[in-house]
């Protein structure tokens, strides 16, 4: 064996090695296979990787947000200096805001149809119940924070579109007066509004996303499973056939 045989060996050895003394201790790794192996049917099956769609785009969402926060400056003075800086002078910093800016819209676009897909599957039904009102807020929340990231570029169109969107929530019958004037940190949009919405999409609504996207796609899914499954769909059929086996010899038996 070569010197780069016996290197490449002993690197693969010992990273079973660690693997192994991982999974020993935590059982990360067979809890991961479980969460990422569930049975789909053969038709459609790409329907039911939606909601995982969803989960890594909002996982890229958070780390390129991350990434940005170390240039973006949340004031109204520096805002849309510091996003020009990203997009022309900041190493990658055209790439990782594009891959935040455009992944926000898939995101969207990508909860809407695992949505649609629960609904027309039914999946919304016992005992999956919980699991739906979850994914509802989350599609609240998720709109929530990319409504209040358009405001933090600072420009005329970011302005203008939170001058609108606080308009039209301000005609809310009990809270729209209250929320809006929090919202806007005054009775115009200027620099208490720009402080407020960078905490909010920043701080406040991830911290809300976070441990919801667990439990409704991790904790529950693995309670549940997806809904859909062979199995699942086996038992809903046969217990159909029982039913109307059984609705026929009532008939058969009024009948006589």
């Amino acid at each position: 064996m070569s010197a780069m045989g016996k290197i490449g060996y002993r690197t693969a050895e010992a990273g079973r090695l660690v693997v192994g003394w991982v999974e020993d201790r935590t059982g990360v790794l067979s809890w991961l296979a479980r969460f990422l192996n569930h049975p789909a049917p053969k038709r459609g099956a790409w329907m039911y990787a939606l909601g995982t769609t969803a989960l890594f785009l909002m996982t890229l969402q958070f780390l390129t947000g991350i990434l940005l926060l170390f240039y973006y400056v949340p004031t109204t003075d520096d805002a849309w200096n510091s996003v020009y800086y990203i997009m022309s002078e900041a190493y990658f910093g055209q790439l990782i805001r594009g891959i935040h800016y455009w992944s926000a819209n898939l995101l969207l676009a990508v909860i809407g149809l695992h949505m649609v897909q629960v609904f027309l599957s039914g999946a919304y039904k016992a005992p999956r119940e919980v699991n739906w009102v979850l994914g509802v807020t989350l599609l609240l929340l998720s709109l929530g924070i990319a409504f209040t990231g358009y405001v933090l570029r600072w420009d005329q169109d970011g302005f203008w579109a939170t001058v609108v969107g606080i308009k039209i929530g301000s005609y809310s019958p009990f809270v729209g007066s209250p929320v809006t004037h929090f919202l806007l940190g005054g009775d115009v949009t200027g620099p208490a509004t720009l402080s407020r919405f960078f905490a909010l999409h920043v701080w406040v609504l991830p911290a809300l996303i976070a441990p919801l996207v667990l439990l409704h796609g991790v904790v529950l899914v693995l309670k549940h499973r997806v809904f859909g499954s062979e199995m699942e769909y086996r038992d809903r059929i046969a217990s159909l056939r029982e039913q109307k086996r059984l609705q026929e010899y009532g008939r058969y038996e009024d009948d006589k």
